[in-house]
């Protein structure tokens, strides 16, 4: 088995979480760094909860998926993520990759974890909003304002944005504007500043190895 984050093959036992044939999927170095993504409202009203704060290996973790289609991390946090969503969601949107990244680098994060996610949570997928032609760098760069989604249906109430990483909140606050006040929470896979606190990071989708001894806290 391989590690999610790092890509280390066969981690020993003592593993931050195993899926349920028992497989480790975090190795012990990767679980000691760690940090608890927590929560946030952002200014338009959407309350994102993430999972880790974007740093140390999961930073590279996060970047093999978004260049290089590393699914595993997808996948592999997936269970992890699945817990972060509010009681009583009803599907999972994912927040598209811009046109010209994913035809750059042939991935979509975020369609990646919000099927990963879906599965786990046994949730449909709401594939209502379709990627702005521009980048970010490149709208700022022509001044042309900020990013625009266009939304092909209206999302079930109850639906949940799923990106890869919360930075500034426009991208998702973006996504819920194309959705016409639809949705109002997001779950990200990490965060670019600290924060949580809370309960320990367990899963009802396969719980962390009891004998780690250093649990993550949400």
């Amino acid at each position: 088995m391989v590690c999610v984050v790092c890509g280390w093959w066969n981690p020993p036992v003592g593993t931050l979480w195993k899926d349920p044939a028992g497989r480790s999927a975090v190795c012990p170095g990767c679980q000691a760094s760690l940090q608890p993504g927590g929560e946030v409202r952002l200014p338009s009203g959407v309350l994102v909860r993430s999972l880790l704060v974007h740093e140390g290996p999961i930073r590279k973790a996060v970047h093999a998926m978004k260049y290089r289609g590393a699914d595993r991390v997808a996948w592999g946090l997936a269970p992890l993520m699945a817990d972060l969503l509010p009681k009583g969601a009803t599907a999972v949107v994912p927040v598209p990759r811009s046109l010209p990244r994913r035809a750059r680098f042939g991935t979509d994060p975020g369609r990646a974890l919000a099927t990963a996610l879906a599965r786990t949570a046994v949730l449909p997928v709401a594939d209502v909003l379709r990627a702005p032609v521009l980048h970010r760098s490149q709208i700022r760069s022509r001044r042309r304002g900020g990013l625009r989604f266009r939304s092909v249906a209206r999302p079930p109430g109850g639906a949940v944005l799923v990106d890869d990483v919360l930075t500034t909140g426009a991208t998702l606050s973006a996504a819920a504007g194309a959705c016409g006040g639809a949705v109002t929470a997001a779950v990200t896979l990490t965060r670019s500043r600290p924060g949580g606190g809370g309960k320990s990071l367990r899963s009802a989708h396969g719980g962390p190895d009891t004998r780690a001894g250093n649990p993550v806290d949400r």
